[in-house]
């Protein structure tokens, strides 16, 4: 490439690269193209030069492959179960679709994907038919758990702590600085899981399922809920106490007093055992 004209503004150099490069075909149709539809007489050769070899054209198409490329390996690497779940060919002109209306604005990938779920919610093939079918929704929901996870894997946090013991006084218990507990209308922690094993899971009926997604010292770990358990979580990750989340569990009908009190100590323990917990000191109010 050539160096751009000084009466052009780098930003809009920027914005022509971009737009250029994410729509392979569809706007190069000869050497004259202009640089985006408002600009006025800037030619595709005002920017790129032909050479001995390649012509303008054939130069900025050598950027356009290697550059959506690099995208659709983003995409998969981002969204590898649901790129098993919907086939490479689908996956690949769906991811290409959501580029198409959200091109990356940063040199930096990790959230390229981050608007690929309520994009494939919004552009759903069912979305005009009055009867829906599953499907869609099971992927919608796996390629939201597979984003988050990727969040979660990068998310900044403390990880030089200890875990609580079963010793650890009830009162100074809370939930390790990275956890999240997710809740699903189809098996996508079961799905998930097993694609990751590489034992080929067909698509699931719908189930409601649940599960908790934890990390400490960069090691990711998921473990699987019933509701009562999600709900517990839910009421502690929003900055109660345990004596507080089982009372609001109770009051909202959600679970018996005395069933919960029965259970408790059972989730507690299995609880302490995975990881789920640190101490705060006597005192330290919950963050």
């Amino acid at each position: 490439m050539t160096p751009p004209k000084a009466h052009i503004p780098l930003a809009r150099v920027q914005q022509w690269m971009q737009y250029l490069l994410l729509r392979q075909g569809n706007t190069l149709q000869d050497h004259q193209q202009h640089l985006v539809p408002d600009d006025n007489g800037l030619l595709l050769t005002d920017m790129v030069k032909d050479s001995k070899r390649l012509s303008a054209r054939e130069h900025l198409a050598i950027y356009q492959r290697s550059y959506t490329a690099r995208l659709r390996d983003c995409m998969s690497k981002q969204f590898s179960a649901l790129e098993y779940a919907l086939g490479e060919d689908l996956f690949r002109a769906f991811a290409d679709e959501y580029l198409q209306c959200h091109p990356s604005t940063s040199y930096n990938l990790i959230t390229l994907g981050e608007k690929f779920p309520a994009w494939l919610e919004a552009n759903r093939p069912d979305k005009d038919e009055v009867v829906k079918e599953d499907w869609p929704d099971f992927m919608i929901e796996l390629a939201r758990f597979e984003y988050a996870i990727h969040i979660i894997f990068e998310e900044e946090a403390e990880e030089d702590f200890l875990p609580a013991t079963g010793d650890a006084p009830e009162e100074t218990l809370q939930l390790i600085p990275v956890f999240h507990v997710f809740a699903f209308s189809f098996p996508v922690r079961w799905y998930y899981q097993a694609f990751t094993n590489k034992l080929a899971p067909e698509l699931p009926a719908p189930q409601e399922s649940y599960c908790a997604v934890m990390r400490h010292q960069y090691k990711l770990s998921i473990y699987d809920l019933n509701r009562g358990q999600y709900l517990l979580l839910q009421h502690l990750l929003s900055g109660h106490t345990i004596r507080q989340a089982k009372a609001q569990l109770h009051n909202q009908n959600t679970a018996d007093r005395s069933q919960l009190e029965s259970v408790w100590p059972l989730w507690k323990k299995k609880w302490l055992e995975a990881g789920f917990f640190r101490s705060r000191p006597a005192g330290t109010p919950i963050h």
